[in-house]
């Protein structure tokens, strides 16, 4: 069985971590969040944790989320293209059950 604090608290949708990226990232800028890039909303490549950290805190129980691969996340992907591919690493760590 694996730790209470390795578990995903629920379902999550790339919906839903697009709304999160949003409300971080795109709030305070006049960039589009639709086609806007990581980079374009002021997130290089040593960002990348601490946005992976953000959204694991709200989606993951107890605020710790799966381990992330240092080359999944880019700073010129889109920002749909990074709600999905996060939302893709939540979802296939709850299937693991970890």
């Amino acid at each position: 069985m694996p730790a209470e604090t390795h578990q995903v608290g629920h379902a999550v949708g790339a919906e839903d971590v697009f709304e999160l990226l949003c409300v971080l990232l795109a709030d305070d800028t006049d960039e589009d969040p639709a086609t806007a890039t990581l980079s374009t909303l002021g997130v290089d490549a040593e960002d990348l944790g601490a946005l992976w950290d953000a959204v694991c805190e709200e989606f993951a129980e107890r605020s710790l989320g799966p381990e992330l691969e240092p080359d999944v996340l880019d700073p010129s992907m889109t920002l749909e293209a990074a709600a999905l591919t996060m939302a893709a690493v939540l979802m296939a760590a709850a299937s693991d059950g970890c």
